[in-house]
């Protein structure tokens, strides 16, 4: 799976250009809400899905496809997201957010917490399920709106996870230790769990220049899953 995060819209580092005309560009981008006039938010970014068959034929699975956030009016509204999370509200307090503390220390020195489904690591709150993100690191920020859309696809079924063997099963509550993700553009680093600090790969990631792998600010996230899978799979 490859995930691209923009400050632009319609812009897929993915594929390296705008999509649609300018017009079509005004649904918002970094430091901006595209709901409404408030911008308080620290970092907005859309979203990109592309999940790949590069083992087709060899497991038995079904989730592919593609996803834009800019069609997807939950991406762009923290209140209509919860339609798909009513849960959110559970973990809305400051004890739940705290826990997630947890969760980052473990992340890294090893791998995410799956029993903290409402936590991502170094980066905050998987909730809402919206390019919002509450961080003025914008390399985090990003890395935690790819994990949110991990999530989301999780949630409404676009993604399936890889067990059983060899099988497809639907996980509205991601285990997120099944995904690493891999930063490709605008630099390319190591791959890391989901929800590691940022301050171990973020150092030149994102110049503020247009570089040989793209503009600053405009990501793509290569997308590592846990396979259980056999060659007799089918």
């Amino acid at each position: 799976m490859l995930v691209d995060t923009s400050a632009e819209a319609n812009y897929s580092a993915t594929l390296g250009s705008f999509v649609g005309g300018p017009l079509i560009r005004q649904l918002g981008g970094k430091n901006a809400s595209s709901d409404a006039a408030n911008v308080s938010e620290t970092t907005f970014a859309q979203a990109h899905g592309f999940l790949l068959p590069l083992m087709y034929n060899v497991c038995s699975r079904s989730d592919y496809g593609a996803w834009w956030s800019e069609f997807d009016s939950m991406w762009q509204n923290d209140t209509l997201s919860a339609l798909i999370h009513p849960e959110a509200t559970l973990y809305a307090n400051q004890a739940s957010q705290m826990a997630c503390m947890a969760d980052a220390a473990a992340v890294n020195v090893g791998w995410p917490l799956d029993a903290m489904p409402w936590c991502v690591g170094s980066g905050g709150s998987a909730y809402p399920m919206t390019g919002h993100v509450d961080n003025d690191n914008i390399v985090q920020a990003n890395s935690t709106a790819a994990a949110r859309l991990i999530y989301k696809l999780n949630r409404i079924g676009m993604i399936c996870d890889a067990t059983p063997l060899c099988g497809c099963m639907w996980t509205p509550v991601w285990i997120k230790s099944h995904y690493k993700l891999n930063a490709a553009r605008p630099g390319i680093r190591g791959v890391y769990p989901i929800g590691k600090a940022a301050k171990f790969y973020d150092s030149g990631l994102n110049p503020p220049y247009m570089g040989s792998l793209g503009s600053n600010d405009e990501f793509l996230w290569v997308v590592y899953r846990l396979q259980e899978c056999c060659s007799c799979c089918e």
